[in-house]
């Protein structure tokens, strides 16, 4: 692999660093995003039957999903 002329050994390891984070965010961000658009539309589709819905999440996962309607 080419080195780049100015820089150290130093400056590659906080850019590889600085792609670890962002990498690591994007993919924390993105897991939350998706358990969010699961639960939102679990629960608007038991408020569009005219129900109440009951949910139970571990973390990032729905464990427990119940529609209750009278």
């Amino acid at each position: 692999m080419k080195r780049l002329p100015g820089a150290t050994p130093g400056m590659t390891a906080i850019a590889l660093a600085i792609i670890l984070v962002l990498s690591i965010g994007s993919a924390i961000a993105a897991q939350s995003y998706f358990s969010y658009v699961e639960v939102t539309e679990a629960a608007d589709r038991c408020y569009d039957l005219g129900g109440f819905p009951e949910i139970e999440k571990s973390g990032w996962q729905m464990t427990h999903f119940e529609c209750h309607t009278d």
